[in-house]
């Protein structure tokens, strides 16, 4: 029987739902790199790479676990294990020691850069190919639709004050 309820997004929703499924099933599998130095599972490398893309800011971890749609205790263990590989370091703003920010280290930095380029061939290369005759009016378009399916998941933690913070290193 085919579900009438999704109309033509059917076979979207199918897509998105195999790749929630595929991802939950390889989310704690430490993924293979060429160096053998180092190896993360996909939530250890999507922190990285969000705490990289987003270093100007000072944002807490509660913040960015909220962002990242992590539970806050999973988002810890993570960055534990981050900072124990010695690719991200843990700091408190002086002053307020209740917040924590996270930094990459530079090892962190020439980690992703140099695994970034394996992972944009094997995963996202054939990806981005398919959505090339998108308009970035439509690729928002998509954003916010996937925005929009997650509305009510989780609440979002207000953004921690940006500025010229002092932030000493901690661990």
């Amino acid at each position: 029987m085919e579900l009438s309820w999704m109309g033509r997004y059917r076979p979207l929703i199918r897509a998105i739902v195999r790749n929630r499924n595929l991802f939950a099933r390889a989310v704690n599998t430490k993924t293979e790199n060429t160096g053998g130095d180092t190896s993360l599972t996909i939530q250890e490398w999507i922190v990285l790479e969000y705490v990289i893309e987003n270093e100007d800011k000072e944002d807490s971890m509660v913040y960015i676990a909220e962002r990242l749609g992590l539970a806050p205790s999973s988002f810890s263990k993570i960055t534990h294990a981050l900072c124990k590989s010695g690719l991200l370091a843990k700091y408190q703003m002086v002053g307020n020691k209740k917040n924590i920010i996270v930094r990459p280290t530079e090892e962190g930095r020439r980690f992703y850069l140099e695994h970034s380029a394996q992972l944009e061939k094997t995963i996202f290369q054939e990806f981005f190919k398919e959505l090339e005759g998108l308009s970035d009016e439509d690729l928002a378009c998509v954003e916010r639709a996937i925005g929009k399916m997650d509305t009510g998941l989780c609440e979002e933690a207000p953004r921690s004050e940006s500025g010229d913070s002092q932030l000493i290193r901690i661990g």
